[in-house]
């Protein structure tokens, strides 16, 4: 859902798996491998401002719940994220960020946050180029899930390109 207060305000809200498959099955056969697979809920809640020539952003993300394929795995993962975004003309915009994960705790693996590496945020840098109907962007960003995992400072890249037709 998104909210527009204004020209220049907005709010959002996005959730994601929102059925725990866990609980409510989607397999009448009751086989381990349907019943018992789950995906934990992710909410975000956001907002957004115009400040001149910037577009400033703000959002908390929540992932909790069951996941894999047993009953007694859960997770909670808290981010906070920030970013702004300056367009420098109609070819070109810039924008970087944020990603601060407040808690990270895994029924298998406990509370990870404190495992993170320093600086136990994630950060993003990115470019869009457009020309005429079609549009570029590439970023560069901290991996922190990743990081989690390896406990080791993960960088991944990503581009899209969109077509107007």
């Amino acid at each position: 859902m998104l909210y527009r207060f204004s020209s220049k305000h907005r709010i959002g809200l996005m959730v994601k798996n929102i059925a725990d498959i866990y609980e409510s099955g989607f397999s009448t056969d009751k086989s381990d491998e349907t019943d018992n697979f789950s995906l934990p809920i992710f909410a975000t809640f956001g907002y957004s401002t115009q400040y001149n020539d910037f577009l400033l952003s703000f959002d908390n993300e929540l992932i909790y719940g069951h996941y894999g394929g047993t009953e007694s795995n859960k997770a909670t993962f808290w981010f906070i994220r920030a970013g702004v975004e300056k367009k420098y003309n109609e070819l070109l915009t810039f924008r970087c960020g944020l990603t601060i994960p407040v808690k990270a705790r895994t029924d298998t693996l406990g509370n990870i946050r404190n495992d993170l590496p320093w600086p136990k945020i994630g950060g993003a840098v990115g470019v869009s180029i457009c020309f005429d109907r079609f549009k570029f962007d590439f970023s560069i960003y901290g991996d922190p899930a990743r990081s989690y995992v390896d406990q080791e400072i993960r960088i991944k890249a990503v581009g899209s390109l969109t077509i107007t037709l």
